[in-house]
């Protein structure tokens, strides 16, 4: 990795990152002060130690360009402030809120999802065009789990428009590319959002017995997590942001590979254990999370380099998963020989606690797309593919595709 280059100028995933993390698996970023980690090795050393590496990250630090005050003022003159849940926390704290969200996504409740997931995944697949181009990630990915965080989360599914007006703004404040305004736009956003669920946290009769928001508003008056109203808007934000947008970026990649490779089509059609291994390499290649960033509590080598306290790291998840020294079968899909363990989840107590509902979202979205279509083709009109520009995501923007039915 060239040494001098900004956080944004990393190479796409698709341009020889195998070499890149061989020859620099951490690197200084002299623009920002900001440590890179690219192994395998060293990304999972640090998310598995909290201790010395803490989540407490925030955009002040990150972002110069971050209009701080700005932002600050309008939370207090018209919202609440945001607190730390789960992402950017560390033990003891943390642990109170893993807790309570670990009783959502248990595997008999994620399996209880199963029939609805499909009746939504049929759905939408149901208004596709025939052999006509459809905007796979506006018709498909993004909508399907969508409707499924919206139905955990107790509220209508003709609001998840809103939803999604909502994450994006978040999402492009957290990604170092944000211009101000975006960042005041977040902001503004973020008030919509905790109005909106405000209310339903304060009347019972707006939220489902079992839902999400009636389950975080249930826990709020235990004594084991006793959470404040701006605790319980930010649980629930990190909630909505979480579960729908790693699967809707996972589900546009898999549409892509699908595409681009029509002999995978055929390999996985008739064999589930092959179609579960596609997915964890489409996971490990089109790693969703890019990026997390880390700050060291004390002095400490890392890398066979001295950091003193308060450093920023960035724990490059996606370069991680194409280390050569842990992946060595190259930076396309593997669906033979052992299975090593990829990082577009995290690791460690910060573990994506909804990984479970995503891979169970995915596979029956892959199963369906196999059941009725017999290949999936990219129009001449569909390049250059559009990315998300963010140090922390990568998702596809749009994907033209014609789907031939069998």
């Amino acid at each position: 990795m060239n040494a001098g280059a900004s956080l944004l100028d990393l190479p796409d995933l698709d341009s020889g990152v195998e070499a890149a993390v061989a020859a620099a698996p951490l690197w200084l970023c002299p623009r920002t002060g900001i440590w890179v980690a690219e192994s395998h090795a060293l990304v999972s050393e640090a998310l598995g130690n909290p201790t010395d590496f803490s989540s407490k990250v925030t955009l002040t630090g990150l972002d110069a360009g971050f209009p701080g005050e700005e932002v600050e003022a309008i939370y207090r003159d018209a919202g609440a402030p945001w607190t730390r849940t789960l992402q950017t926390n560390d033990p003891p704290d943390h642990r109170r809120f893993r807790a309570l969200v670990e009783r959502v996504f248990t595997p008999s409740r994620v399996e209880a999802m199963a029939d609805r997931i499909e009746t939504h995944c049929r759905a939408l697949l149901d208004a596709w065009p025939q052999g006509r181009p459809v905007d796979a990630v506006a018709d498909f990915a993004v909508p399907l789990p969508l409707r499924v965080i919206a139905e955990q989360l107790g509220v209508p599914a003709a609001d998840y428009l809103l939803f999604k007006r909502w994450s994006d703004a978040a999402i492009r404040a957290i990604g170092l590319a944000a211009t101000r305004e975006e960042h005041l736009e977040a902001a503004r956003c973020g008030v919509e959002f905790q109005r909106y669920f405000a209310a339903k946290l304060a009347d019972p009769a707006q939220r489902p017995e079992g839902s999400l928001v009636d389950r975080v508003a249930q826990a709020a008056a235990q004594p084991e997590f006793a959470l404040t109203l701006p605790e319980q808007l930010s649980l629930l934000h990190m909630l909505l942001i979480a579960g729908h947008e790693t699967t809707t970026s996972t589900l546009a990649s898999l549409l892509l590979v699908l595409a681009e490779q029509p002999v995978l089509v055929e390999r996985v059609r008739d064999e589930p254990k092959l179609q579960r291994r596609l997915i964890e390499e489409v996971l490990r290649l089109h790693a969703p999370v890019q990026g997390l960033f880390r700050i060291t509590t004390r002095e400490l080598q890392f890398g066979g380099v001295t950091l003193p306290p308060r450093t920023r790291i960035c724990l490059r998840l996606g370069a991680a998963n194409r280390d050569p020294a842990r992946f060595p079968g190259g930076e396309r899909p593997v669906l033979d020989g052992p299975l090593a363990a990829h990082l577009a989840f995290g690791a460690g107590i910060h573990h994506c606690i909804g990984a479970p509902l995503a891979r169970r979202e995915i596979g029956i979205a892959l199963a369906e797309l196999l059941r009725r279509y017999a290949r999936f083709e990219l129009p001449e009109t569909a390049r250059p593919l559009r990315w998300s520009r963010s140090v922390m995501t990568r998702g596809l923007l749009a994907l033209p595709l014609v789907a031939h039915p069998r």
